[in-house]
């Protein structure tokens, strides 16, 4: 009995070393259990691992909502400062992720608008891509109205321009550059006294000085057609005659 007995406690401690060899074995080498595989908050039903939601958001003036994960969001610290911005504007409101953010709401014109995204994407930062959707209402949109005829008017005998020369064409230059299907006509006149070619020759030396302003200005050459002198007709005002037409068309 005791030899049976003594066999029986023998063989459990070879048991037992054996089993701590082989846990210590699985320790060393990694193939034992490990603390990711208990980790119950990366287990969802049935053992399936679970995504963190991504992150997203909608605001407006009175409030910030968000879901998912914002401990990678950049830009999350200023939810507050958003907020606030919204509040300066007519009906702001922005949807979007981390990375992506549309605008949407109306504003009084176009420069406004520009100004909206650029004061938004100096608040979230340089990674993230703005979509502007800002609409301005029809009764804001201003249509361009052509410049009139620009006119300047020349000393007797002389091609210099004018000094109010460069204010008379701001109008025109403006609209030029802004619409570069547009061109310039320039048109030189003359009266009747005197030697015709002589005044044909001093009404061209004046067009080209009014020509020149333009060219200064970036006008492309191409978009502009010298005209050849007018001569009034009639005695008329002499001042009116020694002038430059700057027209658009």
């Amino acid at each position: 009995m005791h030899t049976h007995q003594s066999r029986y406690t023998l063989w459990t401690w070879i048991v037992a070393l054996i089993l701590a060899l082989l846990l210590l074995w699985m320790l060393l080498t990694g193939r034992g259990p490990s603390a990711s595989c208990c980790d119950a908050s990366q287990i969802g039903p049935a053992g399936a691992e679970v995504t963190p939601t991504p992150f997203s958001f909608n605001a407006k003036a009175d409030a910030f909502v968000s879901q998912g994960d914002s401990s990678t969001v950049s830009w999350f610290g200023q939810a507050e400062a958003l907020t606030a911005w919204l509040a300066n504007g007519n009906n702001l409101q922005l949807t979007g992720d981390a990375t992506q953010v549309t605008l949407t709401g109306t504003v009084d014109s176009a420069t406004e608008k520009d100004a909206k995204a650029t004061e938004l994407q100096q608040l979230l930062g340089a990674g993230v891509t703005i979509t502007n959707h800002l609409t301005v209402p029809p009764s804001a949109i201003v249509t361009p109205v052509l410049p009139e005829v620009a006119k300047l008017y020349f000393e007797t005998g002389k091609s210099e321009l004018p000094a109010e020369a460069t204010s008379i064409l701001e109008p025109t230059i403006e609209w030029l550059i802004s619409h570069p299907e547009s061109k310039a006509v320039i048109s030189g006149y003359h009266d009747a006294r005197g030697n015709r070619e002589s005044n044909q020759k001093l009404a061209k030396a004046r067009a080209q000085s009014s020509m020149d302003i333009l060219l200064d200005a970036g006008v492309d050459a191409s978009r502009i057609e010298m005209r050849k002198p007018i001569e009034t007709e009639g005695t008329g005002n002499e001042g009116e005659a020694r002038r430059v037409e700057i027209a658009i068309e």
